[in-house]
């Protein structure tokens, strides 16, 4: 999930809890409690993803790969940072010299805890996955749910141009509200429907904001977000359902390893679809378009197909009829040997293939590319694609299952 997705998240459940939360007589006054409870669900909602900072010392593509969404985006690692986090806040108030007793201090270990595991549950609904639960269990979890960037969770929090303590922050939500709706418009991934359907709401939001007291505009724009959030949940079951029963009678003879489903922003109805296979002999990628309500969105009328025009893998056209559910952009076939093995005398093979969910290989003159369909976005190597060289002397791998085991046959 982008940082201004999170950043709004935090804000808004952090006003929230400072309004259906009451102050103790002798503690902090209800602005100090609110200024705290904002600004540590703001931060917590964004200190998972200070793991680029590992990566950068590191230096590499694959050591990025590898680290985000790694140790700090696990329950462990959320606990350890909201005990750093809570530990801040209590210095900060001792300097300021705030009155802290019981009350206070529950409920603002309570926001940083919060703000961590938000960050966590949020990264979840992405097709990239985390792992939360490392080093009891070291499998990838994908929600494929939410696109990285959501129009609609934005306009869910709306009301947070007049609910803000300051003239700064107002004006910066208002800001990213007209931002979202000229993307929605301008980008070409959003239907005009679509659109027009997220404006409406963010009209509606806004009303509520100005016109509901406090407490119930903040608590009218929670229930959207969660709307929002469980009606792409509900779209995408339907969805895998559609393709499970095309595939049935499509690809009979195939193994699907995964279904990896990724929505259109602000548009449940269409979807990104891959689809890695394997046969006796072979591993096979579909990708396509898929809509989940043809009678309303023809597949033809789904937008951003155009972002997987030009991609590094090889994809090939496919011959199917066409269908007004599916628009497949093309497959990739090749051995099914070929990275297992690659995974077995490459290291940088091996710790690719502990992120790669939709991986695949192309020898290039004398050396092998790799890349994970799912970021391919570029004919050249892009954020998700490396080539081998000359392995480092040892080989550390990271904990992490591969997505991919069942190809690798782990």
């Amino acid at each position: 999930m982008d940082n201004f997705t999170h950043t709004l998240a935090g804000v808004l459940v952090g006003e929230t809890l400072a309004q259906v939360t009451s102050p103790s007589p002798n503690g902090l006054s209800q602005q100090q409690r609110r200024n705290l409870l904002v600004t540590l669900m703001a931060v917590g909602s964004n200190l998972p993803d200070l793991d680029f900072l590992s990566s950068a010392f590191q230096g590499g593509k694959l050591d990025y790969l590898i680290e985000h969404r790694g140790h700090t985006h696990t329950v462990i690692g959320a606990l350890v940072a909201a005990a750093l986090l809570y530990i801040a806040c209590e210095v900060w108030c001792r300097w300021r010299r705030w009155p802290l007793v019981r009350r206070d201090r529950w409920h603002l270990a309570g926001a940083a805890t919060l703000s961590l595991l938000l960050h966590i549950a949020m990264d979840f609904t992405n097709n990239y996955g985390v792992h939360p639960f490392w080093p009891f269990d070291n499998d990838w979890r994908y929600g494929d749910t939410i696109f990285i960037w959501e129009p609609l969770l934005w306009a869910a929090a709306a009301p947070l141009v007049f609910v803000l303590r300051t003239r700064l922050a107002r004006a910066l939500v208002a800001s990213l509200l007209l931002a979202a709706i000229a993307a929605c418009f301008g980008s070409g991934l959003v239907p005009v429907g679509f659109a027009l359907l997220m404006t409406t709401l963010t009209g509606t939001m806004l009303v509520v904001g100005h016109q509901a007291p406090r407490r119930v505009a903040l608590v009218s724009a929670l229930a959207a977000w969660l709307t929002v959030t469980a009606g792409f949940a509900i779209a995408r079951n339907a969805t895998e359902h559609q393709v499970r029963r095309y595939v049935a009678g499509h690809f009979p003879d195939m193994t699907v390893l995964d279904y990896v489903l990724t929505p259109m922003p602000a548009t449940a109805v269409c979807w990104d679809v891959m689809l890695p296979m394997t046969d006796a002999n072979r591993y096979v990628i579909r990708h396509g378009t898929w809509s989940l309500w043809p009678d309303v969105l023809p597949v033809e009328h789904c937008r951003g197909r155009d972002l997987f025009r030009d991609v590094t893998a090889p994809l090939t056209p496919v011959a199917d009829e066409q269908s007004p559910i599916v628009l497949w952009h093309g497959e990739a076939v090749m051995p099914r040997t070929t990275l297992p093995r690659l995974a077995a005398t490459h290291c940088d093979a091996a710790r690719f293939m502990r992120f790669a969910r939709v991986p695949w290989a192309m020898q290039r003159e004398s050396t092998w590319i790799l890349g994970d369909l799912r970021y391919d976005r570029e004919p050249g190597l892009g954020f998700a694609e490396i080539e081998l060289g000359t392995d480092a002397a040892t080989c550390v791998l990271p904990p992490w299952n591969p997505p991919r085991g069942d190809l690798l046959g782990e």
